[in-house]
């Protein structure tokens, strides 16, 4: 196979593609075992404290946004890191180096990620 450096752009953009799709989906299946984790560990006194705030939530459609876009960025910043120890560990599997990489692909920690961003309103849904 002949790779050329215009089918290895072609091969990152829909790598980049695929990957912001995977990563909604992602997001939301992190999210889900999260909470369900959370919930699994609620005392009586933490489940009064989640149903008090989602009905305030429930009723404030600025705190229930506001609260929301909090919680996609605590996915997104704990994601970072667990991505970046994996994709090191795999990519030593495979023998990479850093001259193997697209150094221009790669963003600074500081700056503003492209991870996907979720503006559906999240609850606990507690029973």
């Amino acid at each position: 196979m002949d790779i050329t450096t215009e089918s290895a752009k072609k091969a990152q953009k829909e790598a980049e593609w695929a990957y912001n799709k995977a990563m909604e989906k992602f997001y939301f299946s992190m999210l889900e075992v999260v909470f369900l984790r959370i919930k699994s560990h609620l005392s009586t006194q933490g489940l009064k404290k989640v149903v008090e705030l989602d009905k305030k939530r429930a009723n404030n459609k600025n705190l229930g946004i506001e609260f929301s876009q909090k919680t996609w960025s605590v996915l997104a910043e704990a994601w970072t890191g667990a991505e970046g120890l994996a994709m090191s560990k795999i990519a030593e599997l495979y023998g990479l180096e850093i001259s193997d990489l697209d150094i221009s692909k790669i963003q600074k920690l500081d700056e503003n990620d492209s991870s996907p961003k979720c503006n559906h309103q999240i609850n606990f849904d507690v029973d």
